[in-house]
């Protein structure tokens, strides 16, 4: 129930404050568009299947990293407002504190993801994997973004103001988003970038995303590996960012 009422608050927070569900929405957006209409429905992901299909599950990722990843300057805001100080010497559980911020930062993230899948529908992607796969996306698409929100709240501690919080934050999900396979499959990356798309995290995601997208029988193989780390990354995020919110009452 308190992770429910910082929900509630952290949302009238973002209703006054809509920019920035647009401005983390416009970049997805783009590229969606930019991929499709460069490519359209040659056989760039191989086999010729449509190419929108193919970007969609590394589009989605750049939303999650730009969205969850700017979440904790949210902190900032309010430590101006003095809403942060009213709400830390309330009786409310810290771990509470961070999954209100969490919930917050998905039910935002899943509006632009829900605007971005309904773009890609017109564009003529589809999921093969049906219902049942459209369930996997978004259980997979949950962790992911529980992980980088919990990691951008608990980073945004670390810092007095968001000038270098942001600047921190851009400077990391431009070279994820493109040391990843959200481009082009595994196989067609350049030898010296394998390693490092390898060990991308995302990578893993994209991956099993777009398994789904293209392939009516799912890789469960593919699935658990990326869902797996993605629930080891939330938990070791999630108790960062309650540590950090402790240290930081202090």
């Amino acid at each position: 129930m308190e992770a429910l009422n910082i929900l509630w608050r952290n949302q009238k927070w973002r209703l006054q404050n809509p920019a920035t569900l647009i401005m983390t929405s416009i970049q997805p957006l783009f590229w969606l568009l930019l991929f499709s209409t460069m490519f359209g429905s040659k056989a760039v992901a191989g086999g010729g299947q449509n190419y929108t299909a193919f970007s969609l599950p590394g589009i989605l990722v750049m939303l999650v990293l730009t969205s969850a990843g700017i979440s904790g300057i949210a902190n900032y805001s309010m430590k101006t407002g003095g809403i942060y100080y009213r709400v830390y010497i309330s009786p409310v559980k810290r771990s509470s504190i961070v999954l209100g911020h969490i919930l917050d930062v998905a039910v935002a993230a899943f509006v632009s993801i829900a605007i971005l899948s309904a773009l890609s529908l017109l564009l003529g992607a589809t999921v093969a994997s049906g219902i049942a796969g459209v369930l996997l996306i978004i259980l997979l698409l949950v962790l992911t973004i529980a992980f980088v929100a919990g990691l951008s709240y608990a980073i945004s501690f670390l810092f007095r103001d968001e000038n270098p919080f942001i600047a921190l934050v851009n400077t990391f999900v431009m070279p994820l988003f493109f040391v990843s396979t959200a481009l082009m499959p595994y196989d067609q990356v350049p030898g010296g970038f394998k390693i490092a798309v390898l060990i991308n995290p995302f990578t893993h995601v994209i991956n099993s995303l777009r398994n789904l997208m293209l392939n009516a029988t799912p890789d469960w193989g593919l699935y658990l590996l990326a869902a797996g780390l993605m629930a080891a990354l939330t938990v070791l995020s999630f108790l960062l960012a309650v540590r950090c919110l402790q240290k930081d009452e202090k």
